[in-house]
């Protein structure tokens, strides 16, 4: 596993002319908030720091949550002004959007005696602080009051959200925060393992930590792994209106990472392997995915760490594959995942946070399938940190100031397992992958964002501005050995070689300013209205994506809340797009039915982009969503979004007529749509415990020639001409219920039920020619899953105390359900219309000491 990386070029690249400029615009919006004197108090700003948990009755034998208790936030950065939140049925209070600083939690209520917690809210850190009021007199009545809604009141977006407690108590496939996010309505494992968020692809949604891009800048798509203690919330937004999120045309995807506190706490978790069974018989070890995490106070109420540890050794059967030896049914994943996180009270008006994130991961076979023998497909091994600084100023005036700054660093190496041709036939592949891929990129990001106080005309306004700068770069090689396409007797239909170097060279500066404000018109009406502007290198125009969203109350009693927008979402443009005519050009020769006539050919496509040069994608998002409190625990919801993007890039063959040559076009015109209508509700039904229903029918079409397709980290060789249809991840009807339910002895249970509709699929001859309307062939059976985490708590004694621990055991495809993953779509194949690779039910153990 390599751990060295180089910084030869890059930091040359900073020291540039433009980002010269960049950094003189930057100083230039210090300066002028430093010497602002009509700025907002930290408690008028929007932030995403908090502090939530329960207030509970301190009853022994007897403790209980208490409802209706208003809870007292004050500190220095709320100034003379005191916050107030009212503890819902279940007890839970939270106050959001608090700016990083000192407050004191209190409360007053009648029979209990005066509660009051000092507390320090991090950058970008939700503090957990539950409140345990003491009784003066025991037989003292406590009075319950109904809180009249817990859905937002203020926000034209509804960010999905999963919590650290739901990280803790689902059941997850892989440990990984990604594994959750299929959890949320609109969000599906497409039928290439990658998520697909609102009926996107990978690349086409931004995923950012502690505010900052952690994209491949290659690809465009996600690419940090993070232990699962590290990570506190992840929120997904879709089409959000505020102008501060960009470069994406489907959802964004944030992660608040968790922050040491006063309180010491730790976890060990994993220490247990699992075992590989085949057939009833142990086959050596399956998986070890030990699991360290620990944080407390360096310095107390000035200085805090955080440290997680992950290492994974997995392997992954393939079912269909039981014919062949052992060392030949799996995938095999080895990883290691880093991340720290210290931050630093410099004085109750500055903070600074730094984290570092180093994730190295080896992941063999990574595309064995049914038709993909080991020896036939691709290792993926990478190599990757990110470092982030991230900065909170408050000046005399009131001013607020954050800055951040990143350096991202992501390499991968792509190769086969076998030197053997490759060959593509009706039945499976033979001989060992073609392509071979090494890459080296880095990015570093500055980002400034300032707040305004409110002005108050016809109103109320509050105005958030900011400032984005990146620089990336981009070195590496791609290079690809012959490929040859034969018929179901064996003889050579097609045969592909590549020809150039493959050196592939590209960097790009990226610009982005924004403005918005959150216009409050009175307590029913709030509106958001950003003007957000993009420019890079590599495209050739100035992007401006104005947004719209509102927030109206139609009712005295605010259980109802309609919410809606529209907006202009500009993309990023990877840069494998700008180095397209770097790659080799295919040379191809096709042969009549005796695989020896030549039929045409040999044809060389060069690769062509653009005369004009490179625009961005862009997509146009609305949608309107009712959210009604029908009782105190029940949440209803009703919404309809739709989208359409533009512009998006696909790749498309072109033969000249009377010559011996032709064109691979990068076409800059693709177009796609999203619609979706989604129903939902959330019942609060114990303390603390949810259960979520929803049902989501949508609609996903597009071009179905995607560049990443054909040039992203798994290369497809045979490039047919562009269509538009359905998209391979398309989930026309999706039931999804899960909740985690707290039962006696301290035992919690997290059943996860999906009922979805299959994805569709292509119909393919012998020689791999589309047969009708691509994805029009059919579909996947319908897929039906329960899986369920039960697990129990412990009190571990060790040397006089005890230890909290858990122990529990996940069950995955409860009901053995057949929900095949490979379909044998070749008409020539005598296996045609056969599907494969369902996974079984399977069970896992887990134990853990945890305070957290």
């Amino acid at each position: 596993m390599q751990s060295s990386y180089s910084c030869r070029s890059s930091w040359r690249g900073l020291y540039d002319r433009q980002f010269a400029v960049n950094c003189a615009v930057t100083l230039f919006m210090i300066l002028c908030a430093a010497g602002s004197g009509t700025l907002a108090r930290e408690s008028d700003v929007p932030q995403n720091g908090g502090i939530k948990g329960q207030v509970v009755a301190d009853i022994p034998e007897k403790r209980r949550p208490l409802p209706g208790v208003v809870v007292n936030l004050s500190g220095d950065r709320l100034g003379d002004k005191q916050l107030q939140a009212v503890s819902d049925e279940e007890g839970r209070y939270n106050f959001i959007g608090l700016t990083a600083g000192d407050y004191a939690v209190s409360v007053e209520l009648r029979g209990f005696k005066r509660y009051e917690q000092k507390t320090v809210v991090q950058i970008e850190a939700t503090v957990d602080l539950n409140i345990l009021l003491q009784p003066i007199a025991l037989s003292e009545t406590v009075t319950v009051t109904e809180d009249k809604t817990d859905a937002d009141k203020t926000e034209s977006t509804t960010a999905g959200v999963i919590t650290s407690t739901t990280l803790r108590d689902a059941p997850l496939i892989d440990q990984k925060f990604q594994d959750a996010l299929p959890l949320l309505p609109g969000v599906v494992r497409g039928p290439d393992g990658n998520l697909n968020i609102k009926g996107t692809r990978p690349h086409q949604s931004a995923i950012l930590v502690s505010s900052l891009n952690v994209t491949d800048p290659v690809t465009g798509s996600p690419a940090i792994e993070l232990p699962l203690e590290a990570v506190e919330t992840v929120q997904v937004y879709s089409n959000p209106y505020s102008a501060e999120y960009g470069k994406f045309t489907g959802a964004i995807t944030t992660i608040e990472t968790r922050a040491g506190s006063n309180d010491w706490r730790y976890l060990v978790s994993g220490v247990l392997p699992r075992p590989r069974w085949r057939d009833g018989k142990l086959f050596g070890i399956g998986a070890v995915t030990p699991r360290l995490a620990v944080g407390g106070p360096i310095s107390k109420n000035k200085l805090f760490f955080f440290q997680s540890l992950e290492y994974r050794f997995v392997r992954t059967n393939v079912p269909s594959l039981e014919n062949l030896e052992e060392s030949q049914r799996d995938i095999q994943r080895e990883s290691f995942d880093s991340f720290s996180r210290v931050d630093y009270v410099v004085n109750p008006i500055h903070r600074f946070t730094i984290s570092l994130s180093v994730f190295p991961q080896k992941l063999d076979f990574f595309n064995l399938n049914s038709f993909n023998p080991a020896d036939t497909t691709a290792n993926f091994h990478q190599r990757g940190w990110f470092l982030a600084l991230n900065e909170q100023a408050a000046f005399k005036s009131g001013a607020l100031l954050q800055s951040s700054f990143s350096v991202k660093q992501f390499d991968a190496d792509i190769f086969g397992n076998s030197a053997a041709p490759y060959r593509i036939t009706p039945d499976r592949n033979f001989g060992g992958w073609f392509d071979r891929q090494h890459r080296e990129s880095r990015r570093y990001e500055l980002l400034e964002i300032y707040h305004s106080a409110p002005r108050h005309w016809r109103g109320s306004h509050a105005f958030k501005t900011g400032l984005n700068f990146s620089h990336t770069t981009f070195n590496g090689n791609n290079t690809a050995n012959p490929v040859r396409v034969d018929r179901a007797k064996g003889t050579t239909s097609e045969l592909i070689e590549f020809v150039g170097e493959g050196i592939l060279r590209r960097r790009q500066n990226e610009y982005s300013a924004f403005l918005q404000d959150k216009w409050t018109l009175n307590g029913r009406v709030t509106l958001d209205l950003g003007l957000r502007f993009d420019r890079d290198q590599i495209g050739t125009e100035n992007n401006f994506a104005p947004r719209f969203g509102f927030v109206f109350l139609p009712t005295d009693s605010e259980r109802t809340v309609v919410r809606g927008g529209v907006g202009l979402f500009y993309d990023k443009i990877p840069l494998n797009l700008g180095a397209f005519e770097q790659y080799q050009s295919q040379l191809i020769t096709t042969f009549a039915p005796d695989g020896v006539t030549v039929v045409d050919g040999s044809r060389l496509f060069r690769n062509i982009a653009p005369g004009g040069g490179l625009r961005n994608p862009y997509s146009l998002a609305a949608n309107l969503q009712v959210d009604h409190q029908l009782t105190g625990r029940l949440l209803l919801r009703v919404g309809y979004e739709q989208r359409h993007t533009r512009r998006e890039f696909f790749v498309e063959p072109v033969t000249h007529q009377d010559s011996t040559t032709g064109a691979l076009l990068l076409q800059n015109s693709g177009r796609s749509r999203y619609r979706e209508f989604q129903t939902t509700a959330r019942l609060r039904f114990q303390e603390g415990r949810n259960i979520f229903l929803s049902y989501v029918r949508s609609e996903a079409r597009g071009d179905l020639n995607d560049f990443n397709t054909y040039f992203g980290n798994l290369r497809h060789p045979v490039i047919r001409p562009n269509e538009f249809g359905k998209q391979e991840f398309d989930v026309p009807n999706r039931l999804l219920f899960w909740g985690d339910f707290g039962l006696p002895r301290d035992i919690v249970a997290t059943p996860v039920f999906e009922w979805r509709s299959g994805f569709p699929y292509s119909l393919l001859d012998e020689a791999q020619n589309f047969v009708g309307p691509r994805n029009a062939g059919g579909r996947f059976p319908q897929l039906m899953t329960l899986d369920l985490l039960v697990t129990k708590g412990l009190k571990i004694p060790f040397r006089g105390k005890k230890y909290k621990g858990r122990v529990g055991v996940t069950i995955f495809n409860i009901t053995n359900h057949w929900n095949p993953r490979d379909v044998q779509n070749n008409l020539a194949s005598p296996q045609f219309g056969t599907f494969y690779n369902s996974p079984d039910r399977s069970f896992r153990t887990k134990f853990e000491f945890v305070k957290f």
